[in-house]
């Protein structure tokens, strides 16, 4: 029988920064001692300390003397000092991005606004996302390390034991992740027709690692909003054609900045696509219909790779975006030929 989980209903940002706190404070040396179900907690608590401090390519000290954990200062979702030396900074993420400066804003706080400053190497910036995003470049570039949902779910189960499932808060924490991931992966077994959010999204993932490229995120609309991945981007002067996958649909697009000469621009792009898709084994067709806005869709690939009546082909798909990637480098480079656009 399943039973209830604190974290289905506990699912803000607010309440995951609650269970940050109270494992990360469980990581004291004092805790080396009492009950099993104690020691278990100070282990794993240490290890997601070590964890942090490795991503960012630091030692976690041999003992922790003291341990200062703390919540929402200046912002910041998780605050810990650890032995008065070093300053774990945590900004908790579950689902949403960062924004507005945020990271080195709490950075520098960290380096001269707090009543304790920190040198930068004692600094141990840690971007925390327990749902999913496309990419971590703006992190990095913030000088912050990114901690993954499969990150800690490495670390907890690849330290598991039947003690630590004593605690309800642990035990719960842990199998809400591994229900996100779950529903992440199940884009391997289920029909295309019955994937959620996140089947889109680990699909999109599995993409992004076998092309080496590409993002993803939700794109909204008047129509009800889809999944999108966008790849394969090819510029022609201040022209870019790209793929986009709208979930099952694929769409290949072109980005006009200045509106003189966009519906020509497109016509041509759509003419050239359906005449050189032979050439690939690919078949192309015209949209329902021509938009003239600055990202147009000018031609749909006639597939049936997301027909949805059984789990994807994975292989398949990638044969498929193998073909897709040389038919845009190819078409676009005969575009260019043409001396396009014009």
């Amino acid at each position: 029988m399943t039973t209830p989980n604190l974290f289905k209903f506990a699912t803000s940002e607010l309440s995951q920064d609650a269970f940050i706190c109270w494992l990360l404070s469980w990581a004291d040396q004092d805790h080396q001692t009492g009950s099993d179900k104690h020691k278990a907690l100070n282990k794993i608590a240490t290890s997601m300390l070590a964890l942090f401090f490795k991503k960012a390519g630091n030692s976690l000290p041999s003992r922790i003397d003291k341990i200062v954990v703390k919540r929402q200062v200046n912002n910041i979702d998780v605050l810990c000092i650890i032995n008065d030396t070093y300053c774990v900074l945590i900004e908790d993420k579950v689902g949403s991005l960062q924004h507005s400066d945020q990271l080195l804003r709490y950075k520098q706080f960290m380096l001269n606004g707090h009543a304790q400053t920190f040198t930068e190497d004692k600094i141990i910036p840690i971007y925390l996302q327990t749902h999913d995003q496309s990419n971590y470049k703006a992190v990095l570039k913030d000088g912050f390390y990114p901690v993954t949902r499969r990150d800690l779910l490495d670390l907890f189960n690849g330290e598991q034991n039947a003690t630590l499932q004593e605690s309800d808060i642990y035990s719960d924490y842990l199998n809400h992740l591994q229900s996100i991931e779950e529903a992440v992966q199940s884009f391997k077994s289920r029909p295309v027709n019955e994937w959620k959010k996140r089947a889109w999204i680990g699909f999109f993932q599995y993409l992004q690692s076998y092309l080496g490229e590409g993002n993803w995120k939700y794109v909204a609309n008047k129509s009800g909003g889809f999944m999108g991945f966008w790849a394969f981007k090819q510029v022609v002067g201040d022209v870019a054609v790209y793929l986009l996958l709208e979930q099952d649909k694929v769409c290949f697009k072109v980005s006009v900045p200045s509106s003189k000469g966009r519906s020509k621009i497109r016509n041509e792009l759509y003419k050239l696509f359906k005449t050189e898709a032979s050439k690939f084994d690919l078949k192309v067709t015209k949209p329902k219909r021509f938009g003239s806005g600055k990202d147009m869709t000018f031609a749909v690939l006639d597939t049936d790779i997301f027909d949805g009546k059984s789990s994807i082909d994975l292989q398949q798909v990638d044969r498929l975006m193998n073909e897709v990637q040389k038919f845009i480098n190819h078409t676009v480079n005969q575009y260019k030929n043409r001396g396009c656009p014009r």
